[in-house]
């Protein structure tokens, strides 16, 4: 198995990385995907990554903090402007594999709106830039961000919906542009509607996905999430989908090195 969205530099896991990832290695999770929502949690994620094969690296801004970027009008700054300069840098970095997150959030609302949409536009136009795919955080805004999506361009290198929690159109919208799923704890929670959306998915649009320490999954809902609770998830999966463990394990990380490479050859990547 591999985490496709994790945050192992959280406070949460202060001082316990290395343990976390060892916990989660006796699981059977094999690869990691560690997440920038910052500046600085995009360093420290690259840092993680050096430190462990089997970490990989995002780098983004967050809509939380799109007002980096842009101003409350949605006009790029001179600081955001720099900003985006050194996220282009740490993308050139081998272990980097992804622009992310990235997106908008109408749920918490903490930037301005046109901050967010134009921190998205401009990470965007990087992605692109740089030759990455991207990684989505949608909330609460779902009919906006595909939008905003379509209105840009498609990534040229495609992503991933992170969280998912879009609706059946946003399925569709997604298979129509080879974009993938991101499938976490939440699909094992009662009343959920995910069930539905990942068996209208298929196994071959979804990545698993922890989003620790946030979202963890039955029977540790209100714990602090990690990856070793991923298998969880997987199990989930597939029994929504009627299917053995081992296929979906299989077709799972067999999506994520088609969109992101093999985490431990990573190291071999040229930087562009």
């Amino acid at each position: 198995m591999i985490d496709s969205h994790v945050h192992l530099n959280r406070r949460e896991f202060d001082g316990q990385a290395a343990q976390v990832v060892a916990r989660a290695r006796q699981e059977g999770v094999t690869g990691f995907l560690n997440v920038g929502y910052d500046l600085a949690s995009s360093r420290e994620s690259i840092a993680l990554a050096e430190a462990d094969s089997a970490i990989l690296a995002t780098v983004g801004i967050h809509p939380h903090d799109a007002l980096i970027l842009a101003d409350e009008h949605g006009k790029l700054t001179t600081a955001g402007e720099r900003a985006l300069e050194e996220l282009a840098e740490m993308a050139a970095h081998p272990r980097v594999v992804a622009i992310g997150e990235i997106g908008l959030d109408y749920y918490r609302d903490l930037s301005p709106r046109p901050a967010q949409h134009a921190a998205l536009a401009a990470q965007l136009s990087l992605a692109d830039r740089v030759g990455l795919p991207v990684i989505f955080h949608v909330r609460d805004a779902w009919s906006e961000t595909l939008e905003h999506i379509d209105r840009c361009g498609v990534p040229l290198r495609g992503g991933v919906l992170h969280a998912f929690s879009g609706d059946q159109d946003a399925v569709i919208w997604a298979r129509q542009r080879g974009f993938l799923l991101g499938i976490g704890g939440p699909v094992t929670y009662k009343n959920s509607r995910l069930p539905d959306l990942v068996a209208t998915a298929g196994v071959d649009m979804i990545l698993l996905e922890t989003d620790a320490p946030w979202l963890p999954p039955v029977p540790y809902r209100g714990q602090r999430n990690e990856p070793s609770y991923l298998p969880h998830t997987l199990k989930k999966v597939a029994e929504i989908l009627a299917t053995d463990p081992n296929a979906v394990d299989s077709r799972t990380t067999e999506s994520f090195v088609g969109l992101f490479g093999e985490p431990a050859a990573q190291s071999q990547r040229s930087s562009p």
